[in-house]
């Protein structure tokens, strides 16, 4: 029997505007929490990271491929370089996921059920509070989702367009992160697992969206081939030769993502509690054997798979893995016990999450305060402060826009982005990590290095440039908001100016 994918206009339109009032809810609420309890913190080091790649379009970077800093360069094209516009690209990010498993629901459930398995979403935290650090995993909150609606569509329709369209958001998927070849061994799986998967291999479309994937990520493994460093070597990093140690983190997931689940748990509860006396009638109807067998694989096979290569490929894991596996969860949970929703539980549940969101936005400003006061998740840390000053400074002895920064990474990250000159990042002194700095663009620009007065390997690598031209001076910064004071950090900046050669070799390389 073959999935039923009906067009997206062929659904009511009231059901439509449901789901992009929730996605307008979604943004507006999320990009809201973020502005209030992130207020005393200056952006993460993922999101900076992004940033500074993205002024230096490559075709992959020493940590991860480039998709999403491609992302993060078109995004900062229109928008302007502040903190509430990249909050906005990870609340616009997970709520483009949130869509695509609104379509994905439809192959199931229909009316209100449908709609409560995206706005059970609300109650997992991946598509809410780890969304925040739009970096390689969040970036896949989107992706994974939209990489499983394409399959499911080209699995039916069998035709060059929606083929096309699977290839391409599959390699989108691969070069934001190589984790995404999870979600295509799900893929095939999947198709493996569906009884009309003769007539599927029998047709073109899926070597021509293999083809289209091989041709998208050609380009990248190419570049891969030519660099000193890159992602591969950046994944080797993450394993380990201890099993105990990788017994640990592998139980540790298990053991996270179950706890991440809790509240969506207790709501699922609720649920069963309110549908449990409802007639066969009531319940969404049981999919068809194929049906059931694709949304298992794409349900479980995430978790399972990733457990499993950690486990046979020794990689220390950590619940930011789990990011975007669970965005099926919930339709899974409403298809698998055939719970009934309607119209009345439906509005329950939206008031329900409703609440949630405002006791979030109530409490997130004064949360947020007592992160600078008591330095959690280090919200003290002055990084757009410490650009501005050392912008001014740079200007005020140097005479020109600043260009290039290195240092003390959260700082010469967070320079790259709070600094009005935007400049690109030398990073860990060394061109393997940052290729688009060579000799004769530390001559033309010159080099500011900003170093915590206790960061010793920053100071040895600017300490090699003592027998240049050089400004060597220190600095005090604290952050202040609402009258709060953060703790002080002490600084040792190093101008070396320009129209000098430079050593490139770095004393000391930077681990990842």
């Amino acid at each position: 029997m073959m999935l039923d994918l009906p067009l997206p206009m062929a659904r009511p339109i009231g059901e439509a505007r449901r789901i992009l009032l929730l996605l307008a809810a979604h943004v507006a609420a999320w990009t809201g929490f973020c502005l209030l309890y992130l207020a005393p913190s200056d952006l993460q080091n993922d999101m900076t990271e992004a940033f500074s790649w993205a002024q230096e379009l490559q075709l992959g970077y020493y940590k991860h491929p480039p998709f999403y800093a491609w992302v993060v360069k078109a995004w900062f094209s229109v928008l302007p370089t502040t903190d509430w516009a990249f909050y906005l690209l990870a609340s616009t990010n997970a709520a483009i996921g949130l869509a695509a498993v609104w379509a994905i629901a439809g192959r199931y459930l229909s009316g209100p059920a449908r709609l409560a398995a995206v706005l059970l979403l609300e109650f997992l935290p991946f598509y809410t509070f780890q969304s925040f650090n739009f970096n390689a995993n969040a970036v896949l909150l989107s992706l994974w989702p939209l990489t499983v609606l394409a399959f499911l569509r080209s699995f039916e329709r069998r035709d060059v367009r929606s083929a096309v369209a699977l290839g391409a958001v599959a390699a989108a998927a691969m070069l934001s992160k190589y984790y995404s070849g999870i979600i295509l061994a799900c893929c095939l799986a999947a198709a493996l697992a569906h009884p009309d998967r003769r007539r599927y291999f029998a047709g073109f479309a899926p070597y021509l969206a293999l083809a289209v994937l091989a041709a998208g990520l050609a380009p990248h493994v190419l570049w891969h081939l030519g660099v000193a460093i890159g992602p591969v070597d950046y994944m080797a990093s993450k394993g380990s030769t201890r099993a105990a140690l990788i017994l640990a983190k592998a139980g540790l997931f298990v053991v996270g993502c179950i706890a991440l689940h809790a509240l969506f748990g207790a709501v699922l509860a609720w649920l069963w509690s309110r549908g449990g006396a409802a007639s066969a009638e009531e319940r969404p109807a049981a999919p068809s054997v194929g049906d059931r067998r694709m949304l298992a694989v794409f349900a479980l096979g995430p978790f399972l798979v990733t457990v499993l290569i950690a486990l046979v490929f020794q990689v220390r894991i950590n619940t930011h893995f789990a990011i975007p596996i669970f965005a099926l969860s919930p339709l899974a949970a409403i298809v698998w016990l055939r719970l009934a929703v309607d119209a009345a539980t439906l509005r329950r549940l939206a008031v329900l999450a409703a609440l949630w969101l405002l006791l979030l936005l109530g409490v997130a400003p004064v949360a947020g305060a007592w992160t600078l006061r008591h330095d959690v998740e280090l919200a003290a840390e002055p990084r757009r402060a410490v650009a501005e000053q050392v912008t001014a400074l740079w200007r005020d002895r140097i005479g020109r826009p600043l260009g290039v920064v290195a240092g003390t990474e959260s700082y010469a990250l967070g320079t790259t982005f709070y600094s009005p000159d935007h400049p690109s990042d030398f990073t860990a002194f060394a061109a393997a990590y940052a290729p688009w700095i060579d000799a004769d663009r530390l001559r033309r620009d010159g080099l500011a290095v900003i170093c915590l007065t206790g960061d010793g390997w920053c100071l040895d690598e600017a300490a090699k440039y003592d027998g240049l031209e050089i400004w060597r001076t220190q600095i005090r910064v604290h952050k202040t908001l609402f009258g709060l004071v953060g703790r002080d950090f002490d600084f040792t900046l190093v101008f070396v100016r320009p129209g000098q050669t430079l050593p490139l070799v770095p004393v000391k390389l930077r681990p990842f």
